[in-house]
């Protein structure tokens, strides 16, 4: 299979039934990146069978050994540093940045009547080469006295106001209020550090963390004459991290979906996050294919978190809007 590269993070199995040997032990999936000469192992060592385990037939898996960055391997960081109106400075100024995984280091940005940096009120914006640090906690920033120069008593502090740290390949973002007069040195022992005020995680690197959970789906069907259905039924669950795609609601030798009857279903997907809505649907077959939808319950059984989505409507062609699909929304 060709395509340009990706991230993969997960990777969605299912299985096309069969009539003979329908079952499937799957014991992983291995993706390779011809391009980095990478392999991504999806472990599984579980069934895809109606009859065997859980009686899954589609499944999601999260990428045993896919660490968004080796450590030793480099990324880019955007920096972009705000100078207050207490003290600009011609000299020079440098930074380190300290990760949980590793400390940069040292990125000089060197000041010149070529490159004027750090003036009052300015933004300047950098980019800097470094190993991959994880999530940054601190940096430490130090003022530099040049030596070809005559430093006036004006320049001997300069203002930072602000630091802001962007991880460019996953969009990370790591915000430092400073608001410091930071003295001019000759040498590079002297120096503030700044702890992380606030963190923007990205989608991307949230998707990364996400592992596979399941969903226990519990679906009531009103009580009025003719409410049951016998068509096929479909669920899709979102969240916000992602959805669980179009599932059918099937289980061996059950009639589904009587009047005023409770059926429960589980479905195994990456963690979704909080839950937005619930898609319920049906193909219209069989002879008696009109439904009353009275609720769907999903929890995640990991948490016990559950969240109720009310109905109370047809899925019908002859009934109501003739819709026979609906939206459902969390019951406040």
């Amino acid at each position: 299979m060709r395509g340009r590269g990706v991230g993969v993070e997960h990777i969605h199995a299912f299985l096309v039934w069969a009539r003979i040997f329908p079952g499937w032990h799957l014991s992983y999936i291995d993706v390779k990146d011809n391009s980095r000469d990478e392999t991504f192992r999806f472990q599984c060592d579980c069934w895809l069978s109606k009859t065997e385990g859980d009686r899954q037939t589609v499944r999601d898996f999260a990428c045993a050994n896919n660490e968004i960055h080796d450590e030793l391997e480099e990324t880019t960081y955007e920096i972009i540093i705000e100078t207050g109106n207490g003290g600009e400075t011609r000299e020079n100024v440098w930074l380190i940045l300290e990760g949980r995984k590793n400390r940069s280091k040292e990125f000089l940005v060197e000041n010149s009547s070529r490159q004027r940096a750090f003036r009052k009120g300015t933004t300047d914006t950098f980019e800097f080469d470094s190993v991959f640090l994880g999530d940054i906690v601190s940096l430490c920033v130090g003022h530099l006295a040049r030596e070809d120069r005559f430093i006036p008593k004006r320049e001997l502090v300069w203002h930072v106001k602000t630091i802001t740290i962007t991880e460019m390949e996953y969009g990370n973002v790591y915000f430092f209020n400073c608001d410091c007069l930071i003295p001019l040195k000759r040498k590079r022992k002297y120096f503030k550090v700044f702890e992380v005020t606030k963190t923007t995680e990205s989608f991307a690197s949230k998707i990364q963390s996400l592992v596979p959970v399941k969903y226990e789906v519990i679906v009531t069907t009103g009580y009025e004459p003719g409410a049951g259905t016998d068509a096929n039924v479909f669920v899709t669950i979102f969240g916000a991290n992602g959805d669980t795609g179009k599932r059918e609601l099937k289980q061996k030798m059950r009639n589904l979906f009587e009047r005023g009857s409770t059926d429960r279903f589980f479905l195994e997907t990456l963690e979704l996050g909080d839950l937005r809505k619930v898609r319920v649907e049906h193909d219209s077959s069989g002879y008696f294919s009109g439904w009353l939808v009275e609720k769907v319950e999903v929890t995640n059984t990991s948490t016990g978190v559950a969240t109720i989505f009310n109905c109370g409507r047809w899925l019908d062609k002859k009934r109501g809007d003739g819709l026979t699909w609906r939206d459902l929304f969390p019951s406040v």
